[in-house]
């Protein structure tokens, strides 16, 4: 596995952690989030709220960061 840029470490430790409110502050206001099950998730309360039912993610086939902040995040399939 390739290594991850901090912010994706951070933001993938924030879940495991279950930590809404850093994870909040990790997110770009305008992210876009897309599940293993490809559901498209815009902005960060969108993001929380399907996350915090769901098992931790792996880490991301792809992802932007914008002012070192995650704006785009594409889970791996599966």
């Amino acid at each position: 596995m390739a290594e991850q840029v901090p912010v994706v470490c951070d933001v993938l430790a924030t879940i495991d952690a279950r930590n809404w409110v850093r994870l909040a502050r990790l997110l770009h206001p305008e992210v876009h989030w897309t599940t293993a099950a490809e559901d498209e998730l815009h902005g960060p309360d969108a993001v929380i709220a399907c996350l915090s039912g769901d098992p931790p993610p792996a880490p991301p086939s792809y992802h932007e960061v914008r002012d070192g902040l995650v704006l785009r995040w594409i889970d791996c399939p599966g």
